[in-house]
């Protein structure tokens, strides 16, 4: 059959080929604005398309029965005299079949996950309606259950448990190495969790990549940085006064932290390059944890584990860029820690690079407020809120945490 008897038959089809079952008989007009492609065809085109359609059952080809002297032809209408055996004769599955089908896949997927039950509504009503769920068609159901399988596995799995590299989980998954790799595929697992994560999660974490590498899901699993005088409890026991840069070590492997004496404060930096300048630069006996921007679901285990026995009796501070991304990172930090962190060298006051003040952006107060407005119960935080109440109108300058020379909350204060 060519392309375009092909592409004739599919026009024709859709009139008859509904969600509630195929319509047995109909008469379709063939207008030059549905079917311009068609009336742009050269006449020898045509005509072999007349025959085409005029050996095939259940269809009534109807010519123009009035033309100019010597026009061409064309066909006027289309009678299809039993749409189902149409549809059989090429092959096709009628759209309601076609929804029942996917309606049993639908019905027989189960998932251990406490919103599925709504999405399989949710679903269900996106296919019954013939629209995609999330960008994914009723025909792509695979696709949408090997995502639910990934987001399964990140809800049952445990803050302390180990992470398989991408490749070793997307093999276990779905005997794949690099299906995990795929970016499309990444976003739909964000799509479908999205309504679940914490509004800051979710917009930091704004593409799939970025959401799996927060549950830990990533090609080569980063160690987790940090500095500290104290006894470091793993399979044996690391005495971190003898590391002057700080320590890297896979968060799961942190089973507890003994203190030779209580640190002064505990800084968290958002970025890696301020964290190796900070730690060669600033010689003291604070505690300083590198967060990646926003740290990963088993470093923030491995953190509460550090900080459990002095969070509450020292200053906790959060260094990051003063923009609405290290804002939230702040207000994250704060809700998910449960504790007081005061910004460092990002708040209102905090000093601006005089040699590259002129180039630097300004960020929309509003934005900045917006960001940390779901942390004002923490103190630091509501009166960091307030601060940036005062300034509104204006704009504050985006300043990036590496512009800053690194200065110990030691000497600040």
């Amino acid at each position: 059959m060519s392309n375009h008897v092909e592409t004739f038959l599919a026009q024709l089809i859709k009139h008859i080929d509904r969600p509630d079952g195929v319509v047995p008989q109909a008469r379709i007009r063939i207008t030059d604005h549905a079917y311009r492609w068609y009336f742009a065809l050269n006449n020898s085109a045509k005509t072999a398309l007349h025959r085409s359609l005029e050996a095939l059952e259940h269809l009534d080809i109807q010519y123009q029965r009035r033309v100019a002297l010597g026009a061409f032809k064309h066909i006027e209408a289309v009678q299809i005299t039993d749409g189902c055996r149409l549809m059989a004769s090429q092959g096709l599955t009628p759209l309601a079949d076609d929804i029942e089908l996917a309606f049993e896949q639908l019905e027989a997927a189960e998932f251990n996950i406490p919103w599925w039950e709504t999405t399989k509504r949710d679903i269900a009503e996106a296919w019954s309606a013939n629209k995609t769920f999330n960008g994914v068609k009723r025909q792509q159901s695979a696709r949408l259950f090997d995502a639910m399988k990934v987001v399964e596995w990140i809800v049952q799995s445990e803050d302390t448990s180990p992470v398989p590299e991408m490749r070793t989980l997307s093999t276990m998954l779905f005997n794949d190495s690099k299906k995990l790799e795929e970016k499309s595929f990444a976003n739909l697992i964000r799509r479908l969790m999205v309504g679940q994560l914490d509004d800051d999660v979710a917009n930091l974490m704004d593409d799939g990549p970025k959401l799996l590498e927060h549950y830990g899901i990533s090609k080569y699993p980063m160690p987790m940085r940090f500095k500290a005088n104290a006894l470091l409890f793993c399979r044996g026991v690391v005495d971190l006064s003898a590391l002057h840069y700080g320590i890297g070590v896979s968060p799961d492997e942190i089973k507890g932290i003994e203190w030779r004496q209580r640190p002064p404060y505990l800084l968290f930096i958002e970025n890696r390059a301020s964290f190796e300048r900070y730690v060669r630069e600033i010689d003291d006996a604070g505690v300083v944890i590198y967060t990646a921007g926003f740290p990963p679901r088993a470093w923030l285990h491995a953190i509460e584990i550090i900080i459990a026995d002095v969070q509450d009796e020292v200053p906790v501070y959060h260094w990051g860029d003063r923009d609405v991304g290290g804002y939230r990172i702040l207000a994250f930090l704060a809700k998910r820690l449960d504790i007081d962190i005061q910004p460092y060298l990002m708040g209102v006051d905090a000093p601006v690079p005089s040699e590259i003040g002129d180039e630097l952006k300004a960020i929309p107060v509003v934005g900045l407020m917006e960001a940390i407005e779901s942390a004002r119960g923490y103190a630091a935080i509501s009166a960091l809120f307030e601060d940036l109440g005062k300034c509104q109108g204006t704009g504050l300058p985006w300043i990036e945490q590496e512009q800053i020379t690194p200065i110990s909350p030691l000497e600040k204060s």
